[in-house]
């Protein structure tokens, strides 16, 4: 099974690779020069609760209380769910 990276040669050229995990060097597919594999950014999401990021927290706190609007509504006219 492979993954995905992208790979860079010493001309520029980039391009994505399916390769095992611990592939560091491909042939580019443009001039055929060998091809370094690339550092990926890393996946991250900014924490809403902490308080720490002023527009995540509030974001969060909208989409909370309009969850909680749509609870009460279902509860008043079809009782509580489970």
């Amino acid at each position: 099974m492979g993954l995905l990276f992208d790979f860079r040669c010493a001309a520029g050229h980039t391009h994505e690779a399916l390769v095992k995990s611990k592939t560091r060097t491909v042939t580019c597919k443009t001039c055929g020069k060998p091809a370094q594999r690339m550092l990926a950014a890393p996946r991250s999401q900014l924490d809403g609760c902490s308080g720490d990021f002023p527009s995540a927290a509030i974001k969060w706190e909208k989409k909370r209380e309009e969850k909680m609007r749509q609870e009460r509504k279902h509860k008043d006219k079809h009782g509580t769910y489970r």
